[in-house]
């Protein structure tokens, strides 16, 4: 990739996101970096999710009943810009999100992804202070050893030729294919630089249900579950279930 800034292509799935998906796209809409088109990838939403989508002038695709990974292997072969970038319809990103990421591919010409963490909304107070730690830790990792062990799909972003060669997405996957998978398979081709002033910031909603539920529902259930048993039969088991 030489000096000049990339063209970006923004990919968001969503579902039934009225509540969100609005300040969303306008945190887009007040980016300092402006080489950039939004795909929203629509899995069957019966409220204003696709209405919104357009007033805010996002290219929509809809794909009914997909799963994550499906919708985002969409929006990556609907994707005009050399550099994919993954974001949530519950974010809200700060206005020099883009710019961040573009001068960190101009400066890392070597790298095939740049990724970076999330700041979690302060209800309930142990999601924001546990995601602060993690995303503590990971950034401790990664300069110590330069190994990046973890980053959301939320704020993960490639050079899209790089990963159109080496497959795309696995779409048979759900939760944590769009993450644990990616990462492991750019990992294999390439350097990944994690930027740890490179934050979104994330809806708490799934662990409002309480800590309990979070964790063995969202998170061993419909996350690691399900993402172990796609891999070994190599199809989709268990379908996640998203919070509205």
């Amino acid at each position: 990739m030489t000096d000049k800034k990339p063209y970006i292509s923004v990919v968001i799935p969503a579902l039934n996101e009225e509540k969100y998906i609005r300040n969303c796209l306008d945190s887009f809409r007040k980016q300092s970096f402006i080489d950039f088109e939004i795909l929203v990838i629509d899995g069957g939403s019966k409220d204003n999710t696709i209405s919104i989508a357009k007033k805010y002038g996002a290219k929509v695709f809809s794909l009914s009943g997909s799963n994550i990974c499906q919708a985002r292997q969409r929006g990556l072969k609907e994707a005009s810009g050399e550099i994919y970038v993954g974001a949530d319809a519950d974010n809200i990103y700060p206005k020099d999100h883009l710019q961040r990421i573009a001068d960190n591919f101009v400066k890392y010409k070597d790298a095939v992804a740049v990724v970076g963490g999330g700041i979690f909304e302060k209800n309930p107070a142990w999601t924001y202070y546990l995601w602060r730690l993690i995303y503590f830790l990971i950034n401790l990792f990664y300069r110590l050893t330069g190994y990046v062990l973890y980053a959301p799909a939320f704020n993960i972003s490639y050079k899209k030729d790089v990963f159109l060669k080496i497959g795309g997405y696995t779409t048979y996957l759900d939760y944590g294919g769009d993450e644990l998978d990616v990462l492991s398979r750019l990992r294999r081709v390439g350097k990944i630089i994690f930027d740890n002033k490179l934050n979104s910031y994330a809806s708490s909603r799934r662990t409002r249900e309480g800590i309990l539920k979070a964790f063995f529902l969202h998170l061993i259930f419909y996350y690691y579950l399900s993402y172990l048993l796609a891999k070994i039969f190599k199809r989709t088991i268990i379908k996640g279930q998203g919070v509205r």
